[in-house]
């Protein structure tokens, strides 16, 4: 299956499913996250990432916005104030992040990444892209 393929059959997965695979992804990258980002618990690393994700196409969705109040289980105005913490370096970080990871583990964020991108049943060019990026 090629690399558009696999993201065709993310976004044909239902919400759901989607959320699901977020969480899942989450719970494996977090011990990695919090070898690199031991003074912050990993919370900055997955902030990154998360953030990362959302601003690869530079639009937040109105499912977007539900997907990942549900995944990080805030209401909107703290998500809101979440996605204030965006700094464009996040997205390098992540690629770097990502770049020291076992294929395995890189696997996990490519997924978080893709599942947030393909919530509103659509990824964008800009989102694909930074997904290859990251799979460099």
């Amino acid at each position: 299956m090629s690399f558009q393929d696999t993201l065709q059959d993310l976004v044909n997965k239902d919400y759901d499913e989607l959320l699901g695979f977020a969480k899942i992804a989450i719970g494996e990258l977090y011990p990695a996250c919090k070898a690199v980002d031991e003074d912050n618990g990993g919370v900055f690393m997955m902030t990154s990432i998360i953030l990362s994700a959302i601003a690869a196409d530079g639009k937040l969705t109105a499912i977007e916005k539900k997907f990942l109040m549900e995944l990080l289980d805030l209401d909107e105005d703290k998500l809101n104030s979440f996605i204030g913490m965006y700094d464009g370096r996040m997205a390098e970080l992540t690629d770097k992040f990502a770049d020291a990871l076992t294929a395995e583990m890189k696997a996990h964020v490519v997924m978080l990444v893709a599942t947030i991108a393909a919530c509103d049943e659509t990824i964008s060019r800009e989102e694909t892209a930074f997904l290859a990026k990251i799979l460099e």
